[in-house]
């Protein structure tokens, strides 16, 4: 019987393989990327734009729009805000107009303020209507402020012509 030849126990579809050579350098560990770091590959977003000429502003964008439809949400919250805070000190005034006996200049002063309550009232509601799209929050607080402010002045004022019949 013959030996078996070392050479022949190898198939022709594998190559020998040779032992690894270790690297060169030290390679650290592979971590998994900081989700919080900033990419490094995004644009710079302070960047002067290409396209736009030196000395040359941008065309205005829709946010100037946006800004100025919060601000319409903010003054119709302030707006529906001043006769609230007017109220309280109503009783004050009122108290001491009472005790000096003008009877009528209470009367006028109760109108005067039920007029302009109801006219804030219409402006912290149109305000609101207007701006509801761009900020919802601060504009359904004044729709809803408007909506009391013109309900209580209207039945204040449906009150005073009433009481006089």
């Amino acid at each position: 019987m013959s030996t078996p030849d070392p050479s022949a126990a190898s198939t022709p579809d594998t190559p020998p393989t040779a032992a690894a050579a270790p690297p060169a350098y030290y390679t650290p560990p592979q971590y998994a990327p900081n989700p919080y770091a900033p990419n490094p590959y995004a644009p710079n977003p302070y960047a002067p734009n290409p396209s736009v000429p030196a000395g040359w502003s941008p065309a205005p964008q829709a946010s100037a729009a946006n800004s100025s439809r919060r601000g319409l949400a903010l003054t119709a919250v302030i707006l529906g805000a001043l006769p609230l805070v007017g109220n309280l000190f109503q009783p004050f005034v009122l108290r001491t107009v009472v005790a000096s006996g003008g009877y009528a200049v209470y009367a006028m002063i109760s109108a005067a303020l039920g007029i302009v309550g109801l006219v804030l009232g219409v402006a912290a509601l149109v305000c609101g209507l207007l701006s509801r799209r761009d900020a919802p929050l601060p504009a359904g607080i004044g729709i809803g402020v408007g909506v009391a402010l013109i309900a209580s002045a209207l039945s204040g004022l449906l009150y005073a012509l009433t009481s006089y019949l």
